[in-house]
């Protein structure tokens, strides 16, 4: 059974749901790549003619196993403000800091391709998907030690989204709310990149 920590990309479009799975299929067949693809499988045999739409869409939903968690996590180790927390003269390896964060955005784009093969060779272009995932979050509690997010606390949080291919929509979200714990541990912690510059200096320095 599927935890709140675990909830996907895939529950949040709800890809497993009958209906909106078929009006996706009928939208991917619409596409340019999906009639090219066809076309020159034309002569194939009706098997594998078949077996196009099932792959592309059970490569999509492998592509959406994406935890919804490590969406909001890798927005916010990209916060520039939390940097400060990677000197350790100022935060000791040992000092835990909780870090507010008020209402904000999400905003996050995902771009899964496939390629249908025959024989190990290509047939046709690319398939090519825009996943674009937007998240509203009340406010978050960060907290952090070591210049790691060891843990947070979570507001309401509220989010929409769309999959597309080319301009064909597949699966679309209105905003609604996501069904997320109030608190979301990150095990050993999820480190807090250091900036480029700060990282050419300290490769220099070392050298």
């Amino acid at each position: 059974m599927t935890s709140q920590n675990d909830l996907t990309l895939l529950q949040f479009f709800d890809v497993g749901d009958a209906k909106a799975s078929k009006d996706g299929l009928n939208a991917l067949y619409s596409t340019a790549v999906m009639r090219s693809t066809q076309a020159l499988l034309s002569t194939a045999p009706t098997l594998l003619q078949n077996h196009i739409a099932q792959s592309v869409t059970e490569a999509l939903k492998g592509a959406l196993s994406v935890p919804l968690v490590d969406v909001l996590s890798s927005a916010w180790t990209t916060r520039r403000e939390l940097k400060q927390y990677l000197d350790r003269s100022k935060f000791p390896r040992e000092e835990l800091v909780d870090h507010a964060l008020g209402k904000h955005e999400i905003q996050s784009t995902h771009r899964p391709k496939l390629q249908i093969m025959l024989d190990q060779s290509p047939i046709g272009a690319e398939f090519e998907f825009a996943v674009t995932v937007a998240l509203n979050v009340e406010a978050a509690i960060l907290r952090i030690q070591d210049g790691r997010i060891m843990h947070a606390q979570l507001g309401k949080v509220s989010g929409s989204g769309a999959i597309k291919c080319e301009e064909a929509t597949l699966f679309a979200r209105a905003s609604k709310p996501v069904a997320l714990p109030q608190t979301l541990s990150f095990g050993q912690g999820i480190a807090i990149p250091w900036p480029k510059e700060l990282a050419l200096t300290s490769s220099v320095n070392a050298a």
